[in-house]
């Protein structure tokens, strides 16, 4: 059976979803699935997600992420400008060091998803996993952020180092860094059934 492969965002999507709404978010993935060979090419942010972890992993001055207006077309100019002054609003006078993020896909049963934060940093002697939430239209919250931290937690801790690293979403436009308040093992079975019923829907589509 080939993999169904969905990206995490569109699986949060779902999760967060009731009724027919839910539906909806598989088609939408399934008719992308069909309209392109890799669910990542077509991503708005591709230049500026890539732009941020250079920027860390190369130690460049802050000056590195505005020069990215200059290379990307004029219809995003203000929408990318927006998200690197909501990065630099995070970043404030931190003192960060870089760590090679971490990459893992969860499989279970046909489906397939990345988890792949973009970035692993050291800050105030903490190390934290930080996944890129980037939007113009809309904000993260902590019901959303509970649902990607508890998944990278659970597939990830072991493979991040320190004894205990911080699970994270950063809402890009806004600063704003969301943690995992606690550990709680019924959301990861929460998420392996949504999982499932994704899958059954999109066999039945």
């Amino acid at each position: 059976m080939t993999s169904i492969r969905i990206t995490l965002t569109e699986f949060v999507n779902f999760v967060s979803k009731s009724g027919s709404a839910k539906i909806s978010v598989v088609k939408a993935a399934k008719k992308r699935r069909e309209m392109e060979d890799n669910p990542y090419c077509t991503d708005y942010w591709y230049m500026l997600r890539n732009r941020i972890v250079e920027f860390h992993k190369k130690d460049k001055t802050i000056d590195f992420l505005d020069e990215l207006l200059r290379l990307i077309p004029d219809n995003k100019k203000e929408n990318y400008d927006a998200l690197i002054n909501g990065y630099k609003k995070f970043l404030g006078k931190k003192k960060v060091k870089y760590i090679t993020p971490i990459r893992k896909t969860w499989v279970i049963g046909d489906i397939s998803i990345a988890l792949n934060p973009e970035l692993v940093l050291e800050m105030n002697k903490k190390i934290y996993v930080i996944k890129l939430y980037m939007s113009v239209q809309e904000s993260m919250n902590q019901k959303r952020t509970d649902l990607i931290t508890s998944l990278l937690e659970h597939e990830m801790r072991a493979k991040v180092g320190g004894d205990e690293p911080i699970f994270t979403v950063l809402d890009v436009r806004n600063g704003r860094l969301y943690k995992q308040k606690k550990r709680d093992s019924s959301l990861y079975a929460l998420l392996k059934g949504e999982a499932r019923s994704f899958e059954t829907q999109w066999k039945e589509l």
